[in-house]
């Protein structure tokens, strides 16, 4: 018995946690300039994001391509994130992390967006074509 709880002592005692390093970057270790940068530009990109698809017409084709292009023209805004992020001295990894997924919750909200503005203008026709009236 003796044996097994020293056994299980000295298995234990490598799964101690590792102390943090002291040149880690840490998230609470942004300024509070850096962190209203970072919120205002995103809240400028997802704005963009709004005001493009206040513009979308349909055009035949995959949603998808309209999507992409539609966050292409705002791609611009999501610059000063990188720049905030790079002046205090965050890890080029954990800045793409961040940005990606930015695009992508832009990209979910626009898609859905668009599909449903194609599914009313599919409805306003198909409700048109049945006597020739529209339906209220």
């Amino acid at each position: 018995m003796l044996r097994f709880t020293l056994a299980c002592l000295i298995a234990l005692s490598g799964c101690a946690p590792s102390p943090k390093t002291a040149n880690a970057w840490q998230p609470s270790a942004l300024s509070e300039n850096t962190i209203a940068k970072v919120t205002r530009a995103s809240h400028e990109y997802f704005a963009c994001i709004q005001e493009e698809l206040g513009r979308y017409r349909h055009q035949s084709g995959d949603p998808r391509y309209a999507t992409q292009s539609l966050l292409k023209r705002c791609e611009a805004r999501l610059i000063p994130i990188r720049s905030a992020f790079a002046a205090e001295g965050v890890d080029p990894s954990i800045t793409s992390r961040y940005l990606k997924r930015k695009r992508t919750q832009a990209a979910r909200y626009a898609l859905e967006a668009i599909l449903e503005l194609e599914a009313q203008q599919r409805a306003a026709q198909a409700g048109e074509g049945l006597i020739g009236e529209k339906i209220p």
